[in-house]
């Protein structure tokens, strides 16, 4: 029989952090991609340009919290299981 936890919250409080930052990253990167639409219908190459930008960025960082989260994950890098 599977032991049973004490602990009603399987993750830590740093990986539901690191996991809330990732899906609103990565709604962000769905929206950026219809404002770049946007612009581009709009004949706005600086707006665009400038979406394209934040998108780029969004994007870098999204893959740099993926990394965190598994060393989180991992036990590598944070404390405790509920380390605030």
């Amino acid at each position: 029989m599977p032991e049973k936890s004490s602990d009603p919250h399987p993750l830590s409080n740093l990986a539901y952090d690191w996991i809330t930052l990732m899906q609103n990253k990565a709604q962000a990167l769905l929206a950026y991609d219809q404002y770049i639409k946007d612009a581009e219908a709009a004949g706005s190459a600086e707006c665009a340009a400038f979406f394209r930008k934040v998108h780029d960025t969004d994007k870098a960082q999204l893959a740099e919290a993926k990394e965190h989260l598994i060393a989180v994950l991992q036990g590598t890098m944070g404390g405790g299981k509920n380390a605030s």
